[in-house]
């Protein structure tokens, strides 16, 4: 056992290196890397609270790991997330760590951009506003539009203070009374221009009276 050491010395550490070289041609072969754009996702948001803007919507993640197993890869097998459990409002910054990108195992992360993101945000209020009802085009010749009501009347609309603050009225999409000579309903959705807020629903039923107008002799 002794001379298997001693002996040829040169030759085997040769031969070692050589194995070793040959291992990492073996491993390395068919090793691929990959950029793949990500949706940053936001975890344990408190109640109460929204997020109003962030410095970036996506992160770019380079993985690496054998061709086959990285080109087979789809999105959502890796899932890139913010913790926002103890954020506070206003803009807060989280950096990124290996510990944010979940992946299979058999890949390895390389590198990743942005490393940081500003997240700003705010209070979650919540207020009744009254609807619009929008109408467009003329009734039938001799016929005019008396009344316009909405049911319901108002609807309740969350988000933050400011954005509440721009808005005195929810607006419908259109009702179009183009020739109408009688009464009619028409159920329409609002008109959600601000995504930020959220509502209790985006429906409305609105009543559109259509009468003769006296001036005109017009008949029903």
């Amino acid at each position: 056992m002794k001379k298997f050491f001693t002996e040829n010395t040169e030759l085997k550490l040769i031969t070692l290196v050589l194995s070793l070289i040959l291992w990492f041609i073996v491993t390395l072969k068919g090793q691929s890397e990959v950029i793949m754009e990500l949706p940053i996702e936001y975890k344990n948001i408190p109640k109460g609270v929204e997020i109003t803007k962030t410095s970036a919507k996506f992160i770019n993640v380079s993985i690496k790991g054998q061709e086959r197993i990285v080109k087979n890869l789809l999105p959502k097998d890796i899932n890139v997330f913010v913790d926002l459990s103890k954020v506070k409002q206003g803009e807060t910054m989280f950096y990124f760590t290996k510990d944010n990108i979940k992946m299979p195992p058999s890949i390895t992360l390389a590198r990743f951009n942005p490393t940081n993101i500003i997240v700003r945000t705010e209070e979650v209020f919540t207020m009744m506003l009254p609807i619009k009802p929008v109408i467009k085009g003329e009734p039938k010749h001799g016929f005019t539009v008396s009344e316009i009501t909405s049911t319901p009347e108002e609807i309740s609309a969350t988000g933050s203070r400011q954005a509440l603050n721009k808005l005195e009225y929810i607006e419908t999409e259109p009702v179009y009374v183009k020739d109408a000579d009688a009464t009619f309903d028409k159920t329409v959705r609002l008109a959600l221009k601000d995504r930020t807020l959220s509502y209790e629903n985006d429906i409305v039923k609105i009543k559109i009276t259509i009468t003769a107008d006296k001036t005109t002799g017009a008949k029903k």
